[in-house]
């Protein structure tokens, strides 16, 4: 039947009006995808604007001819007439994908949707087809694969682990790099997108939470660091690097991330921090070291400068000898002037120490609220006066050797400390509870009798025997007279060099004299009364003059009441004796008095030490 007829046959089956169907047949017109009209043999009876278009047909190169012209292949077409053959109009129209050929033999995809057409008994009597051309579409579809493709391509084969995060949270790639780095494969964070923040150590999930937040609330490249506890319990350092993804019009697809394992370079710089803080440590400590140094510069002594040969000095060195090479604490005795630090300074660099510093600490030149501090150091506000922190000694003085002077002068508040340090190596700075823990090889030194100084309740008794360990006695200068000759040389040569004199050679009355005087202030006296004989010195023989005669009492004095002379007497042995009053070698003992006697002597007499 020729196209008309069917038309006809068309409205008569659907017994409708020529008004009905023109109305219908001008909506079909305007549709802008292109629709077909086939009877059941699949003949075309109508088609639209749209299609003549699209297939570059007209109108009656296409009626009465089956739709298989329109198809890409006779396969397609067969395909599509088994899905005509059960359509019915109950049917939910479904699009399917349809490759169409036009005129011209060019091929193009659609996506078409098909409906049966009925009569009123329910009979199909043609088909409805509408066709939509999604070249474009697929296009980028196409384009939109490939990219994905070499996306995964890339991200399959990089080092770092990449992601692909949706709005909701949920991945829609996850690289195998992150098995690598987490111990977790790719299915696993597909399938739970929480293990992503679960594996995030607990110290840093605010860091995470936080970056999170903020990446939904202002869209922009974000880096962040944090710590993950992989499968196996081990701990990894990982830099995440975030940044959102957009569509064409802007709005928001998702997040790209790639999270690198940093673990190594973490662990380098943690090393070469902590390896700064030593350096820092060190330099603070070196620079402690140098201004405690700089202080004693004029103390120094080598071992080789301790003069004379004479029996009683050969047996100190001996006792230098027997206890430098250990670790043993020293307890130096002896005079004022006696030279007990260059005894300390003998010890130290004959030992395993002597690459570190000795550090001399003057306990009786300190005041006594202040020797703790100087001693074991104290932190900031620890009291008053105390704005900013401060290493001790002892802490400076780590690894090597302190050299405690005057010791006996130890406030009885610190001596426990000291006693603990002697025992343990421990000690707390002033203001800290923290323990701090010292190597320190200790030499102590006083004039005093300690013993005395014990059964009077002034010294501590633990702490004396701690010290008592190996005590070194330094010989008056006056028991070892047969030293005075080298002592006398090496002075003049000193003070020569010093104040520009040559001085060849020394009378045999002055050695006399030199030899016959007490020396209370021992070598230390010696070598005042060489440098004032060097300055008076007019010629190259050296001549005292008046050096030792106030010490001799030669000079004629005015006459005086016997209690000033006997106040001046008390006075003079007081100051030859650092005013020591009881023990060995005090006033006390010098004066042949008990010591409550010379304590009433000194307040009748009026007599304060300065």
């Amino acid at each position: 039947m020729d196209a008309q007829k069917t038309i006809n046959q068309l409205q008569k089956k659907l017994s409708a009006s020529t008004q009905d169907v023109d109305r219908l047949l001008s909506a079909f017109s305007a549709i802008p995808d292109a629709v077909v009209f086939a009877d059941l043999e699949r003949k075309i009876i109508r088609v639209n604007p749209a299609l003549e278009n699209k297939f570059g047909y007209r109108e009656e190169e296409l009626l009465g001819k089956t739709t298989d012209i329109l198809y890409a292949s006779t396969k397609e077409f067969e395909e599509q007439g088994r899905i005509r053959f059960h359509l019915n109009s109950e049917q939910k129209l479904q699009p399917y994908e349809v490759v169409y050929r036009k005129k011209d033999g060019t091929l193009f995809p659609s996506e078409t949707i098909g409906t049966a057409l009925l009569d009123e008994a329910g009979e199909t009597f043609g088909f409805i087809g509408l066709i939509r051309d999604i070249t474009d579409r697929k296009k980028a579809e196409d384009d939109l694969q490939q990219c994905e493709f070499m996306y995964r391509t890339v991200a399959d084969c990089t080092y770092d682990w990449e992601l692909w995060t949706n709005l909701d949270a949920s991945f829609r790639y996850v690289s195998p790099s992150c098995e690598r780095i987490t111990g977790y494969s790719s299915d696993q964070f597909m399938k739970n997108p929480e293990l992503f923040r679960d594996i995030i150590s607990a110290e840093d999930k605010n860091i995470w939470d936080d970056h999170h937040h903020d990446a939904r609330q202002e869209h922009k490249l974000r880096e962040i660091q944090f710590r993950i506890q992989r499968q196996d319990g081990t701990i990894g350092w990982i830099e995440h690097a975030c940044q959102p993804v957009k569509g064409t019009l802007g709005e928001m697809l998702g997040f790209r991330s790639s999270n690198r394992d940093i673990t190594k370079r973490k662990k380098t710089e943690l090393e070469l921090s902590q390896a700064f803080e030593e350096i820092k440590k060190y330099k603070e400590q070196l620079e402690e070291e140098s201004a405690c140094l700089r202080k004693d510069i004029d103390l120094v002594y080598n071992y080789r400068r301790i003069i004379g040969s004479s029996s009683a000095l050969e047996y100190v060195l001996f006792k230098i000898e027997q206890i430098a090479a250990t670790d043993t604490s020293v307890l130096v005795l002896g005079e004022t002037g006696t030279g007990k630090e260059l005894i300390a300074r003998a010890i130290h660099e004959q030992s395993s120490r002597k690459s570190r510093p000795m550090l001399t600490v003057n306990c009786a030149a300190l005041p006594a609220e202040l020797i703790e501090s100087e001693l074991f150091g104290h932190e900031k506000g620890a009291f008053t006066g105390a704005y900013s922190h401060q290493v001790g000694r002892f802490e400076i003085a780590n690894g090597g050797t302190i050299f405690l002077d005057e010791i006996g002068e130890l406030p009885f508040a610190s001596q426990a400390k000291l006693l603990r340090v002697l025992q343990d190596g421990q000690f707390e700075r002033l203001g800290n509870h923290r323990t701090t823990r010292v190597d320190v090889r200790l030499i102590m030194a006083t004039n005093r009798d300690l013993e005395e100084d014990v059964r009077l309740g002034k010294f501590r008794e633990d702490l004396w025997y701690r010290m008592n360990v190996f005590p070194i006695t330094v010989p008056p200068l006056r028991e070892r007279v047969e030293d005075i000759p080298q002592l006398m040389e090496f002075f003049i040569d000193k003070f020569s060099q010093k104040l520009g004199k040559e001085i060849t050679s020394v009378g045999v009355s002055v050695l006399n004299t030199l030899k016959q005087y007490g020396w209370p202030g021992n070598v230390r006296e010696l070598e005042n009364v060489i440098e004032r004989a060097v300055i008076t010195t007019t010629g190259s023989i050296l001549s005292l003059g008046d050096a030792l005669l106030p010490s001799l009492g030669e000079k004629s004095l005015p006459l005086k009441s016997l209690s000033e002379m006997e106040r001046n007497y008390i006075l003079k042995v007081l100051e030859e004796t650092d005013w020591k009053i009881s023990g060995k070698n005090s006033a006390a003992e010098i004066l042949d008095l008990k010591r409550s006697t010379l304590r009433a002597k000194m307040d009748k007499l009026n007599i304060r030490k300065p």
